[in-house]
């Protein structure tokens, strides 16, 4: 107890001392405002490339800058440079510690973005008579938000930590076959059965990103700054998935989350615009007591007599007949023919139609399709195969890629609806499971669904 009463005692010597000093003495407030274009260079955090289906698979390169010769859809070849930069502006209101020459700075900033990345394929093919081994896109935004920055200064240099919050708007996204804008779109470079076809979709117009920097300033008030900055975004920009065919064969079908991850390095010019200066000083303060008044006595009121209350008759009461409420009637649920479904038995889906000999979806459907993903959403756990079946008309090789491409087709329609991609996986058998002869026969084109785990 003795030793805790002497430890109180110096803690509160000491920060009477200390405070009658800080009062004594004198200190330069300091505030300005500050406005520092900047620049800056940098690379993509490559995106990871899941392999949806088949053997072959991309690679996602780490990539700063491209220069040279892109070739369109149309075989046109066009020479491009690209890098990973940025140009923009940071103005903050700063004002200095009472008692030293660290710094507090809070205001906006705003850039201009030009990111390139570059998708390595699994193997090399000639389309218009140029080997392509490589894809490489561009993506234009500009980002907007605040930062909150902490200075540590001695001298005339210093080092800092900055921590900002940013909207990220996207423009356009630059794809060999030009700009694509914000809507979801397809390039396809395939010829003499080799080559590769893109998708992108769920195309976002705007992410928002956490920003954190540390960096070095030279020069007390402008300057030059260098700094590392890491782009942390919070959600993807959009989804892209690519074919790889090889002789009229699907390869492998590469699906890729692409975000806006980049480290920076950024050089800055900060100018100070308007400055303000003053010398505080602090005095101690006498306070005189205050005269203290004599309490004037209470005057002690006597009690009054209480009232005695009058009793009053109760009051006659009707007595009310409850009223029964009418209990709401459950609402029917619908049934679904999927709800019978057995366990790795397949299930003939209906009403599905194609394109004749193609892998496209004809609208009529689309409504058998909706109930399909309304019941998998309503049944959270269950998941299925497809599997693609076609008629024995032609060659047998073009009719295992067209099963294949049909129930990626379904699966990709169910996955826009909501559906998770993890609870679909898609298997095509071609003219190998026939269930009625001789062809042409109607039942042998179908797509069967098999639940494989409920």
């Amino acid at each position: 107890m003795k030793t805790f009463n002497l430890n109180l005692f110096i803690i509160s010597f000491l920060w009477v001392v200390f405070s009658m000093d800080a009062r004594s003495q004198n200190y330069t407030r300091e505030r300005d405002f500050v406005i520092a274009p900047m620049v800056g260079i940098g690379g993509i955090v490559p995106s990871k490339v899941a392999l949806v289906s088949g053997t072959a698979a991309a690679r996602a390169a780490w990539i700063a800058s491209y220069r040279g010769e892109l070739v369109s859809k149309d075989g046109t070849v066009q020479q491009h440079t690209y890098y990973t930069g940025l140009w923009g502006l940071e103005t903050y209101y700063r004002w200095k510690d009472r008692r030293s020459s660290n710094r507090w700075s809070v205001g906006l900033s705003t850039a201009w973005h030009q990111h390139v990345f570059k998708l390595e394929h699994p193997f090399s093919f000639s389309y218009k008579g140029y080997d392509i081994s490589a894809t490489v896109w561009n993506v234009n935004y500009v980002r907007t938000g605040l930062m909150l920055r902490r200075t540590w200064m001695k001298e005339w240099a210093g080092t800092y930590i900055q921590l900002g919050g940013y909207y990220s708007t996207l423009f356009y996204d630059q794809s060999p076959s030009g700009p694509q804008g914000l809507k979801a779109w397809e390039d396809e470079f395939i010829e003499q059965g080799n080559g590769d076809r893109t998708k992108a979709y769920n195309i976002q117009k705007g992410v928002i990103q956490v920003v954190p920097e540390i960096g070095m300033q030279y020069g007390k008030n402008s300057g030059i700054e260098f700094s590392i900055a890491y782009y942390h975004p919070l959600q993807n920009l959009f989804q892209m998935e690519t074919s790889f065919v090889k002789l009229n064969q699907v390869m492998g079908v590469n699906r890729m989350d692409v975000s806006l991850g980049v480290v920076m390095a950024n050089i800055k010019l900060p100018i100070t615009v308007m400055k303000r200066r003053e010398t505080v000083t602090s005095e101690p303060k006498v306070y005189e007591p205050k005269p203290v008044k004599e309490p004037k006595p209470k005057k002690i009121k006597e009690p009054k007599p209480k009232k005695e209350p009058k009793l009053k008759e109760p009051k006659k009461t009707k007595l009310e007949k409850p009223v029964e409420k009418a209990e709401p009637e459950p609402k029917p649920l619908v049934p679904s023919r999927y709800d019978e479904a057995v366990v790795n038995q397949p299930l003939v889906m209906e009403n599905i139609y194609f394109e004749l000999t193609k892998s496209d979806l004809l609208e009529s459907s689309y409504k058998e399709l909706d109930r399909v993903a309304d019941w998998l959403k309503a049944n959270s756990s269950v998941e299925i195969r497809l599997e693609g079946h076609t008629d024995k008309i032609g060659d047998s090789e073009k009719n295992l890629i067209l099963s294949r491409d049909r129930v990626n087709a379904v699966r990709e329609y169910l996955i826009r609806r909501g559906v998770s991609s993890a609870r679909i996986t898609t298997k095509g058998y071609g003219d190998t499971r026939l269930v009625c002869k001789p062809s042409p026969c109607e039942k042998n084109r179908r797509v069967e669904m098999v639940i494989t785990k409920r």
